[in-house]
C-alpha cells in the first residue's frame, strides 16, 4: 500500500496535562548533548544558563525542558564551540555546513536527489560519520556510519543526526513524512520513549545500525522550490526543527500549497478563499498580514519559484514549462518571467547552465 504523507503541522516530543498541549524534553538529554563540551573543558553550567536554563536541572532527575529552552541551548552550543556537531566529534563542523547544504538539496526534483546529494555532502565535509542512502523498488533507508569511540559521544551524534535528517526531509516536501521503522544500534534508556511521538513508527534498540526506513514511493514527493521558504527556514533552525514548521501553518503557506497544487488552474482570490473556507476580505487582510502582499504578488512568488525551478531542473521546453504554469500563451509565459527576473525564460536557462 502506498504512503500517503501528511501535512506537516508539528514534532511534539510529549504533552503534559489536560490543558493545551505543551512540548517538553526529558533534561535527561543534556548529559548526552553536552558530553563533548564536558571533556572538552568548557563551562557547563556558564553555557546552560546562557541559554535562559537552571544549571540546578543538570542535577534534578526528571526535570523538564521546552523545546524552545532545548533549541536555544542547540544554537548557544554551536555558538560557543564554532562546531555544528557541538564538539562531539573529533573535528568541528564548520557553522555554515548546514546552510550550505540546504540551499543544494532545495534545487534538487525530488527527495531521492535530495537524500543523495545530502549525503554525499556530508561525506566530503564530515570526518567523524558518513549518511548513507539506499532504495529498491519497495524500501528506501538512510543511515549513518561512524567511528566515535566514547559511547555518549556516539550515541548523541547517531540521533541528532538521523533526527535533523528527518526533519529536513519532511520540511524539503511540506509533508509529514510516514516512517517503517526507527532502528538505534544502541540499548533503550528510561528517555527513548520521548521519541515515539516525533517518528510516530515502531523504535527498535540494540541493531546493527542507526537509521531510517520508510515506503521507496516516498522518494518521488519534489522539493518544494521556495527561496524565500529556504530563507525563513534558515532562520529558524534549530527552533524550526525542534519545535515546529512554522511554515506549514502559517496563513500564507497555506496559500503557496493550494496555488502550487494548482499550477494549471486559474484560481481568483475568490476561489482560494472558498478552499479556505474564509471570506475573499479576511484573505487580503491575513495575506498582507503574514507577508505583505497581495495574492496577485504571491500567486506570481509561486509560478517564478516554480519555473525558475523547471528551466534549471528539467528539459522541459518553454511551452511546456509556460502550459504547466497556467499560461495559455507561450509569449505571455515570456512577458511574465521576464517582468519577475528581467531575464526572459530561454535566456534564463542558459545563463543557469553556465
Amino acid at each position: 500500500m502506498r504512503a500517503i504523507a501528511k501535512p506537516i503541522d508539528h514534532l511534539p516530543l510529549r504533552s503534559q496535562g489536560n490543558g493545551p498541549a505543551r512540548s517538553i524534553i526529558d533534561a535527561g538529554y543534556l548529559n548526552l548533548v553536552l558530553s563533548g563540551v564536558r571533556q572538552g573543558g568548557y563551562d557547563i553550567e556558564a553555557i546552560v544558563a546562557r541559554a535562559g536554563i537552571d544549571p540546578k536541572i543538570l542535577a534534578t532527575p526528571n526535570s523538564r525542558l521546552s523545546q524552545q529552552q532545548f533549541a536555544r541551548l542547540i544554537s548557544h552550543l554551536t555558538r560557543v564551540t564554532r562546531d555544528e556537531a557541538w564538539a562531539l566529534g573529533r573535528r568541528p563542523i564548520k557553522p555554515g555546513t548546514f546552510r550550505t547544504m540546504c540551499k543544494l538539496l532545495v534545487r534538487c526534483s525530488n527527495l531521492r536527489e535530495a537524500l543523495r546529494t545530502g549525503c554525499h555532502f556530508y561525506h566530503l565535509v564530515v570526518d567523524d560519520f558518513t549518511l548513507r542512502f539506499q532504495a529498491d523498488s519497495q524500501e528506501a533507508c538512510v543511515w549513518i556510519n561512524d567511528d566515535i569511540a566514547d559511547k555518549d559521544r556516539q550515541r548523541m551524534i547517531n540521533g541528532a543526526a538521523i533526527f535533523f535528517v528527518y526533519g529536513l526531509m519532511c520540511w524539503l516536501v511540506g509533508r509529514k513524512l510516514p516512517l517503517t521503522t526507527v532502528h538505534y544500534k544502541f540499548p533503550q534508556l528510561p528517555l527513548s520513549s520521548e521519541l515515539e511521538p516525533v517518528y510516530e513508527a515502531p523504535i527498535l534498540h540494540d541493531q546493527p545500525r542507526t537509521e531510517l526506513r520508510f515506503e521507496a514511493s516516498l522518494l518521488d514527493l519534489p522539493i518544494i522550490p521556495d527561496e524565500e521558504r529556504l530563507g525563513r527556514f534558515l532562520a529558524s533552525v534549530p527552533s524550526v526543527l525542534l519545535v515546529r514548521y512554522r511554515d506549514e501553518t502559517s496563513f500564507s503557506e497555506r496559500v503557496r500549497g493550494i496555488l502550487r497544487r494548482n499550477l494549471t488552474k486559474v484560481l481568483s482570490l475568490e476561489d482560494v478563499a472558498e478552499k479556505l473556507n474564509v471570506s475573499p476580505q479576511t484573505l487580503r487582510r491575513r495575506l498582507q498580514d503574514d507577508n505583505n502582499c497581495g495574492f496577485q504578488e504571491l500567486k506570481d512568488r509561486v509560478r517564478r519559484d516554480v519555473a525558475i525551478h523547471l528551466l534549471q531542473k528539467s528539459r522541459l521546453s518553454l511551452e511546456e514549462i509556460g502550459m504547466s504554469l497556467g499560461f495559455s500563451e507561450v509569449s505571455t509565459f515570456h512577458r511574465a518571467f521576464k517582468r519577475w527576473t528581467g531575464h526572459a525564460p530561454g535566456e534564463y536557462r542558459q545563463i543557469a547552465k553556465t
